[in-house]
């Protein structure tokens, strides 16, 4: 972790450094134009300084803490932990957010998700709609195959039995006249 903050750091203070007496916004100038904002521009360098002088400072009062509570004196650290009671517990797991996200949001979502999107909508209805259409092709052909017999007679029975099937069809709704 400290490779990362390192090259942040840098990256921070190389970003600062190009904003001191606005050379940035010079540099950017020409693209811009004339109508570039003068506001963007105002600013006094003696406020950079102070203010570059405070980040500094916490910075450096951070690395002494750090040095302090993790090096020179490292029992410090529990002892704190013990003088500030539930406040250091509330900010420990801070302030147990992520509990109330989990059950407010993550586990209605969980258990909708198992209950009603896997249990009843993909096993009772999709998976039985796949079952259901194979049994019944199943079943259609268990039927319809006493229909094959191999003999030419009864092909040539079942033809007339559609073909009278068909007429009789035909006149009910009044065809031919």
């Amino acid at each position: 972790m400290l490779v990362p903050l390192l090259i942040l750091a840098l990256l921070s203070t190389v970003g600062g450094l190009v904003g001191i007496h606005n050379g940035f916004e010079h540099f950017l100038a020409p693209v811009f134009g004339p109508e570039f904002p003068e506001s963007v521009t105002t600013g006094s360098s003696g406020t950079e300084f102070v203010l570059m002088g405070i980040s500094l400072s916490f910075a450096f009062a951070g690395a002494i803490l750090a040095y302090i509570l993790y090096v020179s004196k490292p029992y410090l650290p529990e002892r704190i932990a013990e003088n500030l009671g539930g406040m250091y517990r509330a900010v420990f797991n801070k302030y147990y957010v992520d509990e109330l996200y989990a059950k407010i949001f993550v586990r209605p979502l969980i258990t909708g998700s198992t209950e009603i999107l896997w249990q009843d909508i993909d096993r009772k209805v999709i998976d039985n709609t796949v079952n259901e259409a194979g049994d019944g092709a199943r079943h259609v052909s268990d039927e319809v195959r006493h229909m094959q017999s191999g003999n030419l007679r009864s092909y040539a029975g079942w033809i007339s039995a559609g073909a009278a099937i068909l007429i009789a069809y035909m006149v009910w709704l009044g065809v031919g006249r």
